[in-house]
C-alpha cells in the first residue's frame, strides 16, 4: 500500500507533472516548474552542508540534530503554481525553502500533514482512515473542510467538470456532526472524530476551507471555495 508517511515532498515532484503532460492534460510548461521548485531547496541544502563542514573542520561543531536537518519543513511556498488565498503576498520576501515546521501555521507549498482516526461516514466503507492513506502520486486530492455536507456542495459541483482519473475529493466534517451516514458527491466523507485533521490543517469547525493536495504530497492550494479551486487548476491543466 502507498504511504506518504516518510517520503520527502519532492520525491514525486517531476513524475506527476510528466504524467499529466504525457496524457495531454497539461502544457509542457508545467515541466519547467520542477527546476523552479527544486533549485531553491538544493541551494539552501548546499549552504547548510557547507556550514556544517566548515564548522566541523574548525572544531566549532554546530548542533547536528537541528530540526531543519530532518527536512520536514522543505516547502515550495514561492512556486508559481501554488495558490494561497489566506496569505497576503509580500514583495521581495526571501525564500526559505529549507525551513522547519511551524506549529499552528500552514501555507500553500508546505508538506501536507497527516491526521489519524478519521471515520468514514459516507456510503459503503465503514473503516477508520488517515489522511495519508488517501493520497496517491497519480491524482490531486481535494480536501473540503466544511461544517456540513451541504456546505461542501458548491465545491463538489465545480469538481464534476474535471477528469476523475486525476482528481479525488474528500469532505472532512468536524466532530460535532452526528455520526450518521450521509450522501455526498465526494469520493469520501470523513468525520474528524478526535479533531486531528482540523488541528493539523488549522481550520475552525465553523468555517469552510479547501486544500488541494498535489500528487507529490505538497499543498498546492489553500482556498475559500470553487472559484479559488478553478484558479488553481487553471495553473495545472489545459482547457480549464
Amino acid at each position: 500500500m502507498y504511504d506518504m508517511t516518510d517520503r520527502p515532498i519532492h520525491q514525486f515532484n517531476l513524475g506527476w507533472k510528466l504524467a499529466l503532460v504525457e496524457k495531454g492534460l497539461a502544457d509542457k510548461s508545467l515541466l519547467e516548474t520542477y527546476s523552479a521548485e527544486r533549485l531553491p531547496v538544493i541551494s539552501e541544502m548546499l549552504e547548510l552542508t557547507t556550514t556544517i563542514l566548515n564548522q566541523a573542520t574548525t572544531g566549532d561543531v554546530m548542533n547536528r540534530r537541528s530540526p531543519i536537518l530532518f527536512m520536514l519543513g522543505i516547502n515550495c511556498r514561492f512556486s508559481s503554481i501554488v495558490l494561497d488565498e489566506f496569505v497576503t503576498p509580500v514583495e521581495g520576501k526571501p525564500i526559505k525553502a529549507y525551513g522547519v515546521l511551524e506549529e499552528g501555521y500552514l501555507e500553500a507549498g508546505d508538506r501536507a500533514p497527516d491526521a489519524p482516526n478519521l471515520l468514514h461516514v459516507g456510503p459503503g466503507e465503514t473503516d477508520v482512515k488517515t489522511l495519508f492513506s488517501l493520497y496517491r502520486p497519480w491524482y490531486h486530492t481535494v480536501l473540503v473542510f466544511a461544517p456540513s455536507p451541504a456546505d461542501a456542495t458548491p465545491i463538489l459541483t465545480a469538481l464534476e467538470s474535471y477528469d476523475k482519473g486525476v482528481i479525488r475529493s474528500a469532505v472532512i466534517l468536524p466532530s460535532s456532526v452526528p455520526t450518521t451516514r450521509v450522501a455526498s458527491a465526494a469520493d469520501l466523507v470523513l468525520l474528524d472524530q478526535e479533531g486531528h485533521a482540523y488541528s493539523a490543517y488549522v481550520v475552525e469547525a465553523t468555517e469552510i476551507k479547501v486544500f488541494v493536495i498535489r500528487p507529490d504530497g505538497v499543498i498546492g492550494a489553500i482556498i475559500h471555495g470553487a472559484e479559488g479551486m478553478k484558479k488553481y487548476f487553471s495553473k495545472i491543466f489545459l482547457d480549464v
